[in-house]
């Protein structure tokens, strides 16, 4: 495509940089003048001028926070978990130059399947002595239970991402094969949509190839992999779960692909087939789009305890009653050693040459190839022959000579367990801006899919990019930053897109996807723990600002506040004993530390850090704006929390901002969430813990023998949070009765308990009910109802005379029974809808290693 580009703007001169020893350089050539490709991106970039495009690249990181577009959510540091570092200046590759790498990819795809074909097969290059059995049988990714798993005419490998890097020439290498459950394509999407917001002109005006081609691709596909069990295939995406490092993609990918995410516990085997359990029952799935590593995939058959197992799934894939992407057994490519015998493979298996040649490697289980990589040590880096992460990279020059020795005598006591790779300087690219004179050292992952007899390569990539020159772990996380791979296109390209023609008529529904019954329950505890945390907070700033005036006149509502803390499980319980006066200079010291401290006994941290968990669990539930709300309100407060003082001013500050947070997220759940499942849920959980809260606030006050006092009633007014309604009604005159009335009964109050009970029915009638057993047969579903519909009943015995009592035993024996029995129709619910098995393991499995996903 030629463009006609403006002349720089007069005093800005064309940059040159001068080359990196030893590197390719991706911009500059060894003059230090713009390779052809990069001229004008380099006018553009020049013509927004170094103010505007800093502007830009700030703007850029700050969308990938908004997004939560992170690498690992629940990582203990936080620099671990903290969002994508996008470097805004694209990298970029010509059309030819990518042709070559794309050409190559194909080809070594093919060659990959056909090993893996083979292993799991005839086992021909253990005959013909092209692999040595050691490399097989040794191989830890190597599972006897993956043979037999193909059903005729099916491709195992439909996915597959390789490591790039260049020569000092330019030339393209492979640094690593990826197979099993590969990362990456999700974020280097987010990276392209994020680019697009940030610098669009650019995009368009330098002709890049769009990447919704190759998502394109990969969905046909997919479903194509299930029209031999459907002519409608039903295709999930199974995640490793929430705390999985990659389940920012897991839920990026299942949106923009169009399937429902599931976990191994939303799964079940039976005799014809693998099942989703939903809230209508089981729902028969066609293809599962695996993103969990293949070794935890079935417990029954390999062991373990991996939160995507699903039992008894291999004997499903084997009978051909469900697909997976990728089939089992692609993995065994991914071990270093595969990487020593690729050239004479490709010639026997494919009949050719390996077109795009792997980094260098040898082998130390072969004499000849230990002689060889002997004579280069001190340029060579060494790794586990059979870890597909790389393992420990040991690189040999920077060893001491008594380390060089040690290594030595490690490797001659096992040598089949070492390769070893030669040294590679990664090319190097501009960082930041042209201007800046800055460079960094670049990785690139590429993508490719199998669509029918061919391979789709995508024209993009992730870019990581590293400061120093040094080995670069071959893993999605590794690098300081990423970048955006730009591929250019050589002609006029069509615009593609995986939004449904403009003439193409949607069918018009009321109901959503389907809803798995794990989705469900993390929406119910969401909405418990969102209004636990409310609670807390007004329960906490009403105790603060009581303690933060200095008055002579006592506050005996102080007791009551000190007890409800002491239920909530926000303060110790030896600051509800007696003499309270002298305590509380006490309570003063200990409440902001309780409250901005992690602890195991559920105060407002806890709670705080509960609702993030539960609302990144269910993200793909949630619209952008109300995860966005939500997550960053609970992330904000656990982030400031640890840096604030122990004092009453800060927890002042720190829960005023933690409610403002919280009523924002409430207001877009009300008024943005369609009242669908996901919705109906998650009310629900609000409803019935915003009446148990009010049940045990009541009981304290009681038990603090200050129920009928003015100063507690109007406490009570302002932690429910109806103190206004209450002056409208009555001015300023506080009585028992008319408070209670507002507080339990009052049907048009939002903040009572009957309120909050009556939507619990109401909610609970809603959900699907369950076929009858036979004529008069009570239905778990009217189980559930039934229940709240009795909560309700007592409610509304509560008379005139039970508000009014001093105490009021008869009402708080009601309350007591109305807690009891929302109590038992929650463990209806739980059991009609919400159930569901954890990830089943065998007897005495030890439970699988604890080391992060770093692929």
């Amino acid at each position: 495509m030629t463009q006609q580009h403006k002349p720089m703007p007069e005093g800005v001169q064309q940059p040159t940089l001068s080359p990196v020893g030893g590197a390719y350089n991706e911009a500059f050539g060894p003059d230090g003048k713009p390779r052809p490709h990069w001229v004008a991106a380099i006018d553009a970039v020049g013509r927004l001028g170094a103010e505007d495009f800093a502007e830009r690249a700030a703007r850029a990181n700050r969308i990938l926070g908004d997004d939560g577009a992170t690498f690992d959510v629940f990582a203990a540091e936080e620099q671990s978990r903290g969002p994508l570092n996008l470097d805004l200046l694209p990298l970029l590759v010509s059309a030819d130059e990518w042709a070559t790498a794309s050409t190559g990819l194909t080809q070594r795809a093919r060659l990959l399947e056909a090993i893996v074909e083979d292993v799991y097969g005839p086992q021909r290059l253990l005959k013909d002595n092209l692999l040595p059995p050691e490399a097989v049988f040794r191989h830890t990714g190597y599972f006897r239970q993956f043979h037999q798993l193909r059903p005729a005419g099916e491709a195992r490998l439909l996915k597959y991402t390789a490591e790039l890097a260049r020569s000092p020439n330019g030339d393209w290498w492979v640094m690593a094969d990826r197979t099993d459950a590969t990362a990456g394509s999700g974020f280097a999407l987010e990276n392209r949509l994020v680019t697009l917001r940030c610098i669009p002109q650019l995009v368009h005006q330098l002709g890049v190839r769009r990447l919704a081609a190759y998502f394109t691709s990969l969905r046909e596909a997919i479903v194509r992999r299930g029209y031999a069990r459907s002519d409608d295939p039903r295709v999930v995406l199974l995640t490793a779960g929430s705390s999985a490092p990659f389940y920012f993609e897991d839920v990026f990918l299942a949106r923009y692909l169009g399937y429902t995410l599931v976990e191994g516990g939303d799964l079940t085997v039976h005799t014809d087939g693998v099942y989703m359990k939903t809230l209508d029952g089981l729902v028969r799935v066609d293809v599962i789009y695996s993103r969990g590593r293949e070794r935890g995939l079935d417990p029954l058959a390999i062991g373990g305890a991996w939160s995507h197992g699903v039992a008894g799934l291999l004997e499903a894939i084997r009978s051909g009653a469900v697909a997976l992407v990728n089939t089992p057994g692609a993995g065994f490519v991914e071990a270093p050693i595969v990487m020593a015998f690729l050239p004479k493979i490709c010639r026997a298996l494919l009949g050719e040459e390996l077109k795009l040649p792997s980094i260098a490697t040898w082998w130390f289980g072969d004499p000849a190839a230990m002689r060889a990589a002997y004579a280069q040590f001190d340029n060579l880096v060494i790794k586990p022959a059979y870890d597909p992460s790389g393992g420990e990279e040991i690189v040999v020059g920077l060893l001491t000579p008594e380390g060089k020795q040690d290594l030595r005598r490690r490797i001659e006591a096992d040598p089949g367990s070492y390769v070893a790779q030669e040294l590679v300087v990664r090319s190097v690219a501009p960082v930041d801006s042209f201007a800046s004179q800055k460079y960094g050292h670049v990785a690139i992952r590429s993508f490719l899919c199998r669509d029918g007899d061919e391979h789709r390569v995508m024209p993009g990539g992730l870019v990581r990019v590293e400061d120093t020159s040094g080995p670069m772990e071959l893993a999605v996380t590794a690098g300081d930053r990423c970048k955006d791979l730009w591929v250019l296109a050589a002609e006029h390209h069509e615009h593609v897109s995986l939004l449904p023609a403009p003439d193409e008529p949607v069918p018009l529904r009321r109901t959503g996807a389907l809803f798995p019954s794990r989705v469900a329950d993390n929406l119910l505890w969401l909405g418990r723990s969102i209004e636990r945390t409310d609670y807390l907070c007004r329960l906490l700033r009403a105790t603060n600002d009581r303690l933060s005036v200095e008055s002579d006149d006592e506050f005996p509502e102080t007791a009551f506040l000190t007890r409800a803390l002491v239920d909530a499980g926000q303060l110790d319980p030896g600051f509800a004993i007696d003499d309270l006066a002298k305590r509380l200079p006490l309570i003063a010291e200990a409440l902001p530390k309780a409250a901005l401290q992690m602890s195991d006994s559920g105060g407002l941290l806890s709670a705080v850090a509960e609702t993030r968990r539960l609302v990144i669990s269910v993200r793909d539930w949630l619209s952008h704006d109300t995860w966005r709300y939500l997550h960053g309100t609970a992330s904000h407060f656990l982030e400031r929390s640890a840096r604030a003082n122990d004092d009453l001013s800060d927890l002042r500050r720190e829960v005023d901002s933690l409610l403002a947070g919280l009523a924002a997220s409430v207001g877009l759940i009300e008024t943005r969430m369609t009242h669908g499942p996901a919705w109906r849920f998650l009310d629900l959980g609000r409803q019935i813990e915003a009446a148990l809260t009010t049940i045990d606030l009541l009981r304290a006050a009681h038990e603090s023998g200050s129920l009928a006092k003015r100063s507690t009633l109007k406490a009570l007014l302002e932690v429910v949070g109806s103190e206004m309604t209450y002056r409208v009604r009555y001015l300023d005159r506080v009585e028992q009765h008319a408070v209670l009335d507002l507080l339990v009964i009052d049907d048009s109050n939002p903040q009572s308990v009957l309120y909050q009970v009556a939507l619990v029915a109401e909610q609970t009638g809603s959900l699907p009910a369950e076929d009858e057993q036979g004529a008069g047969t009570l239905t778990l579903r009217n189980e559930v109802s039934h229940r709240a519909a009795d909560a309700l009943a007592l409610l509304h015995e509560i008379t005139l005379d039970d508000l009014s009592a001093t105490p009021p035993t008869a009402l708080l024996g009601v309350l007591d029974r109305v807690e009891t029995v929302l109590g038992d129709m929650l463990h209806h619910l739980t059991r009609r809808y919400l159930s569901h098995s954890g990830p089943p393991r065998l007897v005495e499995e030890s439970p699988p290693s604890t080391r992060p996903e770093t692929k």
